[in-house]
């Protein structure tokens, strides 16, 4: 088994070119994080590994779902795209914790 590994950053300065660049020499993905409580992480969207990692934490208490259909599938057509290109792992884990199996199910089916 190939260990791969992901980089998860929370502070805007490692949006840089010299840090995509230092992910990418070593085939490491930067993780896509998407969080409505915290707008000052840097959300970077780069192929820099033959993998993407997303965490995706946004979802709602007061959503059955999570998230809205219209939210679902835009999600849904983004890990399409980096499907293109090699293996997704994306996870719901907000702080909305009760609806985040809700939220990867929905995903799921919209994927199906």
């Amino acid at each position: 088994v190939r260990l791969r590994h992901a980089l998860e950053v929370r502070s805007p300065t490692f949006d840089t070119q010299q840090f995509y660049d230092l992910a990418e020499k070593y085939g490491c993905a930067i993780v896509y994080a998407e969080d409505d409580e915290a707008p000052e992480w840097p959300k970077i969207d780069l192929e820099t590994a033959d993998f993407r990692y997303a965490r995706l934490m946004s979802s709602k208490p007061d959503e059955p779902t999570g998230m809205t259909s219209a939210e679902l599938d835009a999600i849904a057509k983004q890990t399409q795209a980096w499907a293109k290109r090699g293996d997704v792992f994306a996870y719901f884990i907000a702080g909305a914790k009760v609806r985040n199996p809700a939220a990867a199910q929905a995903l799921i089916a919209k994927l199906a």
